[in-house]
């Protein structure tokens, strides 16, 4: 199946997925802390390595907490609420495309319907040559009743108008 995304759909999805990168990787790295005494006896916890003069200095590495299934299920649910909404504008799209060729054809055909009256109201006889060679004209009365055809089919195909 050929599916084409509209740009917008494409930078949401673009978004989603962004998201969704950052919270699994972004928990994935232990931060390092250093922990150092100083010359006063003094215990420091810093992100940043100690000074020099520190003694029995020391890095630890410190893995942040899992994260939140709650977070996550938010997450997945807008991804799905966006992925459902883009479902149904792609749907109205879709039924407006079929829509306006319906309308287009119905006009179409109503066009040929009234040109054919027109022909017909304007002709003083009909001049019909069938497949076997024979010639047939047609006026009066059989003139008037393919006008009132023709007027019928402009009815039926332009709604009455």
């Amino acid at each position: 199946m050929n599916r084409k995304f509209s740009p917008q759909r494409k930078k949401r999805l673009l978004d989603a997925s962004m998201l969704l990168l950052l919270v699994f990787f972004g928990f994935a790295h232990a931060d390092s802390v250093y922990r150092w005494v100083d010359a006063q006896g003094h215990v420091h916890y810093s992100q940043t390595p100690p000074p020099n003069d520190a003694t029995r200095a020391r890095v630890m590495d410190v893995e942040p907490p899992p994260p939140d299934p709650t977070s996550l299920r938010q997450q997945q649910n807008l991804v799905k609420a966006v992925n459902a909404a883009d479902a149904v504008r792609q749907k109205a799209a879709a039924q407006a495309r079929q829509e306006a060729q319906k309308q287009a054809r119905q006009q179409q055909a109503c066009a040929a319907a009234r040109k054919q009256l027109q022909i017909y109201m304007e002709a003083h006889r009909v001049i019909t040559h069938p497949k076997n060679g024979t010639t047939t004209y047609y006026t009066g009365d059989n003139l008037v009743k393919f006008r009132e055809q023709a007027q019928q089919q402009v009815n039926k195909v332009c709604g009455g108008t």
